[in-house]
């Protein structure tokens, strides 16, 4: 009878023993994600020991268990992860909850900084996620973290603009938002929505320098904003040497996609 007093309270409360998966699950993720900061932070002098290798290899095994668990158990779509994200794990949800991206800093860069992310959504009754392929162009191969995702439908499809902050070196950064949908059950991060003079994107953005925004409190600094009543995206104008104003160009959805307010 001794078993099955331990299983009645589960059985009892099936809530209860998820939540202890999910609890498992984040203490599995933070171990991993705490021995990046180690290795990032390592300054010792063990021969035979090299601490670079030993940071790439950290990171390999965080992402390869956060792709997993988020593949696997749904119930991360939704887990809040407060420890994860107070060992500096950014996660940014849609509204809807059926799109999260998980962000990290992999410690691997100097003054330019290198993000991973997995991304992880809904698809019918099960959840799926993935990594995207880092682009090759430049600096870009640094990626970037993602802090928001907005929201916008057209027709039956929704349309995810997940806003990102990239960080070149001390002073260079960019931010953006690049437009993702989720089509017969894969992610598709290709989909254009935003029109600007040379045609219809999947992206907008621009270059400033951080120490003009230096200032703000938030951080990353905030300077792509969404209104969902009134659908509007607004981003600012950057002088020349990268200097944000107080200026903004704003973007309305009339239904089909975002063009320029005159």
């Amino acid at each position: 009878m001794r078993p099955y007093h331990l299983l009645l309270p589960l059985l009892l409360n099936p809530a209860a023993a998820h939540a202890k998966d999910l609890k498992s699950i984040e203490q599995d993720l933070l171990r991993d994600l705490k021995r990046i900061h180690y290795w990032a932070d390592y300054d010792g002098d063990a021969p035979n020991l090299n601490p670079e290798d030993s940071l790439v290899q950290a990171n390999e095994r965080f992402g390869r268990k956060l792709l997993y668990y988020t593949a696997t158990e749904p119930a991360t779509l939704h887990a809040e992860f407060r420890q994860l994200q107070a060992e500096r794990l950014t996660i940014a949800t849609a509204p809807n909850g059926q799109l999260r991206i998980y962000s990290w800093d992999t410690e691997t860069g100097g003054t330019m900084h290198f993000f991973d992310n997995v991304f992880q959504y809904q698809t019918g009754s099960r959840v799926a996620s993935q990594r995207l392929p880092a682009p090759t162009d430049g600096q870009a191969d640094a990626q970037a973290s993602y802090s928001e995702i907005f929201t916008v439908q057209k027709g039956p499809q929704t349309y995810y603009l997940g806003y990102s902050n990239a960080i070149y070196s001390s002073s260079d950064c960019y931010q953006q938002v690049k437009v993702f949908t989720i089509d017969a059950g894969q992610l598709n991060p290709d989909a254009c929505l935003i029109r600007t003079p040379s045609g219809l994107k999947n992206t907008l953005g621009f270059s400033f320098d951080f120490f003009s925004v230096v200032d703000r409190p938030e951080r990353p600094v905030r300077l792509i904003t969404y209104d969902p009543a009134t659908q509007i995206l607004q981003i600012p104008v950057v002088w020349d040497k990268g200097k944000v104003t107080s200026k903004r160009i704003s973007y309305r959805f009339n239904g089909q996609e975002f063009g320029k307010v005159k």
